[in-house]
């Protein structure tokens, strides 16, 4: 790593504002650091932060070039590169999942370990003390560290939980971002070819980060206002017992619509986001757990006879076992519909996904 300076500078807090790093930021660290380390490192992620996304729409005109010269088959800038690795890392951190994806966390940072070999030309080097850094960001209970700071990345994922925590992926996606924006590479177009196969996953990390923070889907708007896309329709009904599913698609979204006909009530996932929290608190709950999602959830209750509660911010609905088995095996066979399927797929760089 390129080396920076320190430089002392001086500026004067009210006590309320530093009570606040104190009780706050020293905790969300470690607990360990003075007030002044809390301090530079609140301001450097702040100032982080404050370059990826600048005005309010930069991140929608960065994302959307970005997303095309991807989807035509081009390498990426390095300024390209670098502006998903920081809008991956800040996703990361705004998550308010109890999880992340541990396939896109994989990805993020098995990136900044092939940039990490390409600049130093795959050769086997010992740990440095400026790796320092990037092995404080692998946070683990476990003992990873290799013969080099590559074999250590190596150890790190392979240790890593099928459900890490947004915490872990916030500090590990630090060091993609770091490095490429401190490092000189020689050669930028292998960077690009290198980095390439990384760059579905950065961008569906940083289209999420961007729903997340404007509840808006990353779309093309057309310049003719009175221009639209394809009407809603209705797509074939699925139904399980006493359940039917009735999804509603259009050329940006997807609503579904669950049926329980027999004693006439209802719910619905709105929208592509919905849709896959409701998927992952109904997988999860299969295994005989209470789970909450960001939208949904579900509550088991074994007395005095077992029943599923179905929690959102505006409705809670019991249902029996076999009413939410139905619920399940309807969400499995809508995922399986080949439509449906590659529906979901193109909405991943919509929606995005953490």
């Amino acid at each position: 790593m390129n080396r920076d300076t320190l430089r002392n500078f001086t500026v004067r807090f009210l006590e309320s504002a530093l009570r606040r790093v104190d009780a706050t930021a020293k905790p969300f660290y470690g607990g360990r650091l003075s007030t002044g380390e809390a301090i530079r490192r609140l301001a450097e992620e702040r100032l982080e932060e404050i370059e990826a996304f600048g005005p309010r729409d930069s991140a929608p005109e960065a994302l959307l070039p970005i997303l095309s010269a991807w989807r035509s088959g081009k390498n990426l800038a390095l300024d390209d590169l670098r502006f998903l690795a920081s809008s991956a890392n800040s996703a990361y951190q705004q998550c308010r999942q109890d999880h992340v994806s541990r396939d896109l966390l994989v990805a993020n940072v098995s990136a900044f370990r092939d940039a990490v070999r390409l600049l130093t030309r795959g050769k086997a080097k010992g740990l440095e003390i400026e790796d320092e850094y990037f092995l404080g960001n692998l946070t683990t209970s476990k003992e990873f560290r290799g013969k080099s700071l590559v074999d250590s990345v190596d150890r790190w994922i392979a240790l890593l939980d099928d459900r890490p925590v947004p915490m872990e992926a916030e500090f590990a996606s630090r060091n993609l971002y770091t490095y490429l924006r401190d490092e000189k590479f020689p050669d930028e177009m292998q960077l690009a070819k290198t980095l390439n196969a990384y760059v579905p996953e950065l961008l569906q990390v940083a289209i999420r980060g961007y729903w997340n923070r404007e509840r808006q889907p990353l779309l093309d708007r057309p310049k003719d206002p009175f221009e639209s896309g394809l009407p809603p329709r209705m797509s074939r009904s699925i139904s399980d017992g006493k359940v039917t599913v009735r999804p509603t698609t259009d050329e940006y979204g997807l609503s579904v619509l669950f049926e329980m006909a027999a004693r006439e009530c209802w719910f619905s996932a709105v929208s592509f986001v919905d849709l896959e929290d409701l998927t992952y608190v109904t997988q999860r709950a299969r295994g005989g757990a209470d789970v909450r999602g960001t939208t949904f959830g579900w509550n088991i209750y074994d007395d005095p006879t077992k029943s599923y509660e179905l929690v959102t911010s505006i409705v809670r609905m019991r249902f029996d076992p076999a009413e939410f088995a139905s619920i399940g095996v309807c969400l499995d066979a809508l995922l399986r519909e080949p439509s449906i399927a590659a529906l979901l797929e193109r909405l991943r760089y919509v929606y995005g996904r953490i």
